[in-house]
């Protein structure tokens, strides 16, 4: 939506004529139809490289479709995203974040900054227990077979970041 926007508000400015730079493109790891096309347009010509401005709203817009198409919440502390999801359309368990750049830009979507990050690579990271973060979840073979990272449980001062469906409670 935030592109279709923008797409609509610069239709007539000169600017928008002008080749997007190579340096413009973003890596999405996703295969949502929105950003593919994103993708597409960015890469194309006849887009923003002239333009300060337009080049900082497209990249915005990106990255808040980048992670996953996820609305990223921090739970309260020791639930689980299943929880944190439940009245936001449910848990993406797609969208966790891969690297720490992308997990950078999950805590802040979320409202939060680490003091310090690390991997983690418990069954509930992305987490932070209020100052530190650990981003990255277990690896396939660490993963209890009976829990999803989505309904995986934390301890009482652990807060997750969760993506869900949703921004608004149903």
């Amino acid at each position: 939506v935030c592109f279709k926007e923008l797409l609509r508000e610069v239709a007539g400015d000169p600017c928008a004529r002008i080749r997007a730079a190579a340096t413009l493109a973003i890596p999405f790891r996703t295969s949502s139809p929105a950003v593919a096309a994103m993708s597409r347009t960015l890469a194309s010509p006849g887009l923003a490289t002239g333009c300060p401005l337009m080049r900082s709203l497209i990249v915005s817009c990106a990255l808040a479709v980048a992670a996953g198409d996820a609305i990223w919440i921090k739970g309260s502390s020791g639930a689980n995203c299943d929880t944190v999801c439940a009245a936001r359309g449910g848990c993406n368990e797609d969208a966790w974040p891969t690297t720490q750049q992308e997990f950078e830009r999950v805590a802040a979507a979320a409202g939060h900054t680490c003091v310090g990050t690390q991997e983690g690579g418990a069954s509930y990271d992305p987490s932070t227990d209020g100052r530190y973060c650990g981003w990255k979840g277990p690896d396939g073979d660490h993963m209890p077979s009976d829990t999803t990272r989505c309904g995986a449980n934390c301890e009482s001062g652990t807060f997750r970041f969760c993506p869900c469906f949703s921004d608004k409670e149903l």
